[in-house]
């Protein structure tokens, strides 16, 4: 799976990974220095959460939505803190049915809300950073930040595909293993069991391999980031 897909939040700068190449024949030394300048830059492992506040409702919590699951936990490692919304006012029939069984649960969007915001201690977390992500369909979205929970280095490159032209310059597909320096506090349990990929990628460190399409652009290789 590329990590772009799901690992790295890709900052749609150009200038990054660049590398001098005499020829379009990549070599060990090559791609080493274009993959390491490549992380160097976008190595970022982060979670998808662009925008904050994040609120949490009675819906999210029945269906097990991530933040649902993981936004407890957060807080409880004091990155994030909670308010309460206030209820939304009922009307017509659904007001009288609230009022003549006060015990009843709630509709879903009458029961509360949780806000969830990020302490000074998560701030130190939230990269702003221009950055492009893959959504649906692959189409690429940018944001402005994400809250980011590691830094990935290159251990080593493994191999590259032989170069071929795509939309007018030549690319290869290289593969490789890397090192992570994660947040102290992923190393708690239960942030390994509701953020699964940043367990998998802390527990890949130096054998699962991650892959990067670079293209030969000006005698240069650069990374083909989302939506270039």
């Amino acid at each position: 799976m590329k990590p772009s897909a799901w690992m790295f939040a890709l900052a749609a700068c150009a200038s990054a990974g660049l590398l001098q190449a005499g020829t379009g024949t990549p070599s060990q030394r090559m791609m080493s220095k274009s993959v390491r300048r490549y992380l160097d830059e976008h190595g970022d492992l982060c979670v998808g959460k662009f925008a904050w506040p994040r609120d949490v409702t009675e819906e999210d919590r029945q269906s097990g939505s991530n933040d649902a699951l993981q936004m407890p936990v957060l807080e409880r490692l004091g990155l994030v803190e909670s308010t309460q919304l206030p209820v939304a006012h009922a009307t017509g029939t659904a007001a009288e049915a609230i009022g003549a069984q006060s015990s009843a649960p709630l509709p879903a969007q009458l029961a509360p809300t949780k806000r969830y915001s990020l302490t000074p201690k998560g701030r130190q977390y939230y990269l702003q950073k221009r950055m492009t992500s893959l959504g649906a369909h692959e189409q690429p979205s940018d944001h402005d930040g994400d809250f980011c929970v590691a830094h990935v280095s290159l251990d080593k490159v493994v191999k590259w595909t032989p170069p071929e032209r795509v939309n007018g310059h030549l690319q290869t597909e290289v593969a490789f293993t890397y090192h992570i320096k994660p947040a102290d506090w992923t190393a708690d349990p239960e942030v390994r069991k509701v953020f699964p990929r940043v367990d998998m990628a802390i527990r890949g460190e130096g054998s699962l391999q991650l892959n990067e399409t670079f293209a030969l652009e000006d005698g240069r290789w650069v990374p083909v980031l989302p939506g270039r």
